[in-house]
């Protein structure tokens, strides 16, 4: 298409591809150059499409297409492309390149935690994570750079901090970022855009209201559908805290198609009912309103169920406290969601078993909980989840502002508490929005050179990998093609063992470490007070 589209959206090649039907393993993007060569990458992370039309998207990029043509942008002015083949859509009336990130630096928890496990394993990390390096690709395409002039490029998503606080969105040569709900000032700034009017380098849209939000018309990854927006428990370093209190989206006129397109025209059997708190829909403030959940859990279900036998509902979030606070809910949820014997994963935002810290930093999550609660609250709400068929993902976040010895300590014992528990814990590098930690990583590596913190990394790895390689089969069987299902199934047990051998060595040299330590009477300030 020689002319071109007005408006081209894509995104991150990790983050535009479907991971092979099954978005749990796209953690395989945070890998880097010197393992995700471009044969390996262009396979895995491939695109549904139809020349070169998007047949599926990132939910956040088909929200803006939504929001686009909402407000009255032709739908045929407007393409979600592959990024393998934008090529095909960038030509002389091309006005807008809109770019979806999820880790466009390699700056993010995900790609943290996996040079934690190359390095904690002894293996080597050269270059960039996948996901960044397919960011850069799309900047440096030939069609991109042929047709510069007359583009302006606008990047949006989770991400964007790592470009305005690292200053590289100028670098870079991206003309807007756009950060916050979309809905709330992105259709103005496209019309901006295309009217040739001055924007800002960096907008900022407020949270949208309700009916702001509109229906999706492009499939999305993984079958999702937002069900609330926002968290309201005001976490100090969360970004859904910037969306303000939770809010429900209702599901007649608007889950209930959106679970119709992905089914109808996304062909997905599995919806992924998206909050950042499932067990709240409905809330008004922090006290869950069980019936609404109820209602809507039974009313997704009948209607998937309504497509057969083999098509399921699943969720992604919950807190702990929320589930301590109303187990009999959790149980009845279970019911449809984990109907039978099924099993499926949730994740849960630990963070740290230190009352000080969440005191500080997470009041809020604890809720109606004290922080000193806290440890209490997420050992018996993984254990309730764990009861009722939910594989939970625990993240523990390291490095928090203001953390202490004695915070990780505490961590390491909540860690031990758990570690009973079906729960595949995460450690996570808090990293100072406007840090740039560059190629050398060197925040990480600081973590990992303080005795203290390489323990809890690594007896959280070692229990991470541990539970991964029992949950295995579970996080593949959305993959729809049973060769590539077998063959990842296969190298994904081997790589676990050869890694989980690895930090069992590290942790007996980290006991050894600590008997001399114990020997010769040697403390740190936090042990001997």
């Amino acid at each position: 298409m020689k002319a071109g589209y007005r408006i081209v959206l894509t995104a991150e090649g990790a983050t535009a591809s479907g991971s092979q039907g099954s978005t749990v393993a796209g953690f395989i993007s945070a890998l880097p150059d010197n393992y995700m060569r471009p044969s390996i990458s262009r396979f895995y992370f491939n695109v549904r499409n139809k020349d070169g039309v998007a047949l599926r998207a990132p939910y956040g990029l088909s929200k803006v297409e939504a929001s686009l043509v909402a407000n009255g942008i032709p739908r045929d002015e407007i393409v979600i492309a592959d990024p393998n083949h934008i090529d095909r859509f960038i030509g002389n009336r091309t006005k807008i390149l809109g770019i979806y990130v999820m880790d466009p630096l390699g700056l993010s928890y995900g790609s943290g935690i996996t040079y934690w496990i190359l390095k904690l394993a002894g293996l080597s990390y050269r270059g960039l994570p996948f996901i960044a390096r397919s960011f850069l690709n799309i900047l440096m395409n030939d069609s991109v750079r042929r047709h510069r002039s007359h583009i302006k490029i606008v990047v949006g998503g989770a991400a964007t901090w790592q470009l305005v606080d690292t200053g590289y969105n100028r670098k870079l040569g991206i003309d807007v970022v756009y950060e916050g709900e979309f809905e709330s000032l992105g259709p103005k700034l496209f019309y901006d855009l295309l009217s040739g009017k001055s924007v800002p380098r960096v907008v900022s849209g407020r949270p949208a209201k309700i009916e702001e939000v509109k229906t999706i018309l492009t499939p999305s990854n993984g079958g999702l559908v937002e069900v609330t927006r926002g968290c309201g428990r005001g976490c100090a370093f969360c970004t859904p805290t910037l969306s303000g209190m939770i809010r429900s989206l209702p599901f007649e006129g608007h889950i209930e198609k959106e679970i119709k397109v992905n089914i109808e025209k996304g062909g997905v059997k599995d919806i992924g009912l998206h909050s950042e708190e499932y067990f709240r829909y409905g809330a008004n403030g922090i006290e869950p309103n069980p019936e609404k959940v109820l209602n809507l859990t039974k009313k997704a279900y009948k209607l998937v169920k309504s497509y057969g036998d083999d098509y399921h509902i699943s969720t992604d979030f919950t807190t702990a406290a929320v589930v301590v606070q109303n187990p009999k809910l959790v149980e009845k949820v279970a019911e449809y969601i984990n109907e039978g014997s099924r099993w499926t994963f949730i994740e849960v935002g630990i963070e740290s078993g230190s009352p000080s810290i969440i005191g500080k930093l997470m009041r809020g999550k604890a809720l109606p909980f004290t922080p000193e609660q806290y440890p209490d609250v997420v050992e018996e709400g993984i254990g309730i989840l764990n009861d009722n068929r939910w594989v939970v993902v625990g993240t523990i976040i390291l490095n928090l502002p203001g953390e202490t010895e004695e915070d990780v300590m505490k961590t390491l014992e909540l860690l031990d508490r758990i570690k009973r528990l079906k729960v595949i814990t995460f450690p996570l590098p808090f990293i100072p929005m406007g840090a740039l930690r560059h190629r050398d990583f060197t925040i990480l590596d600081k973590m990992l050179n303080d005795p203290l913190r390489r323990e809890l990394i690594a007896k959280a790895l070692y229990k991470a990998m541990v539970e991964s390689k029992s949950s295995l089969n579970l996080a593949v069987e959305k993959m729809e093609n049973p060769l590539v299902k077998g063959a990842i199934l296969k190298i994904g047990y081997r790589v676990m063992d050869l890694v989980i051998n690895r930090y069992k060595r590290e942790l007996e040299r980290i006991e050894a470490r600590k008997a001399v330590m114990e020997k010769h009477k040697i403390y740190s300030y936090s042990r001997q007070r």
